[in-house]
């Protein structure tokens, strides 16, 4: 086996066993990061809301996240919306587009997780917490992707998420994973409450950043300087590493 395929292989195998650990909680998109559409919305605002995001399935609420009543497919919102007189009907009126979902508590194992999704066909899953509040959302691809790590497209990801300036500073996609930071930077991030830079630094700062407003926030042996806000979400950080001194 050459040496490219052999890394593949290797990278793969450590996957599968860290995959068999984890639990929905730890792959789950948190709440505040869930792209859902509120039941109230016109079909035709919330089709031009679902043609903004990169995503095929949306989850209909209630009043609040945490009342979520099933989801709709983007391919169906669009065959409702080549019927002229659906175009302003409430999306709560569509039933028979309004696909249910299921619910599971953040200490769903993944691995059963898995077989029980492609066992029912599902594509996503709500997840709740001790309260019955919405704490998450995980797909089926979120799975998979914890089982193949993105071996196929990996370094495109990382060059998105992270772009290396030098040995010791980075500018980061507040979207990037602790998890992958913290093996980049050999640092232990607290994941209980967050599982990406954008939720490290607003815990941190105990605030979202105003658009245009530079925080930094020390930590570890590195400074993280808040870059740019957009739509109440840090965007970019810059990451330095501090001399010792």
């Amino acid at each position: 086996m050459d040496e490219a395929r052999q890394g593949t292989a290797d990278k793969l195998i450590r996957n599968v066993f860290r995959y068999m650990d984890k639990n929905a909680r730890d792959i789950m998109t948190h709440r505040k990061n869930i792209v859902a559409i509120d039941e109230e919305e016109s079909l035709e605002d919330a089709l031009h809301f679902m043609l903004e995001t990169n995503y095929s399935r949306f989850p209909i609420y209630r009043g609040s996240i945490d009342e979520i009543i099933g989801f709709m497919h983007l391919r169906e919102a669009m065959t409702c919306y080549l019927k002229n007189n659906y175009r302003n009907v409430p999306v709560k009126e569509l039933h028979s587009y309004i696909r249910p979902v299921d619910f599971i508590p953040e200490s769903k194992n993944i691995d059963r997780l898995f077989k029980e999704m492609q066992a029912k066909k599902n594509h996503i899953v709500i997840v709740m917490d001790e309260y019955g509040q919405t704490s998450g959302l995980v797909t089926l691809e979120d799975i998979l992707e914890e089982i193949v790590g993105n071996i196929m497209d990996e370094h495109d990801v990382e060059e998105e998420l992270i772009i290396v300036l030098s040995a010791s500073s980075y500018i980061a996609s507040g979207m990037l994973e602790l998890e992958k930071l913290g093996d980049l930077l050999h640092v232990t991030f607290d994941t209980e409450e967050y599982g990406t830079l954008n939720g490290f630094m607003i815990d941190k700062l105990e605030r979202i950043p105003n658009e245009g407003e530079e925080c930094i926030v020390v930590y570890k042996n590195y400074r993280f300087t808040v870059l740019e806000v957009n739509d109440n979400t840090i965007q970019r950080v810059k990451i330095e590493k501090l001399l010792m001194a």
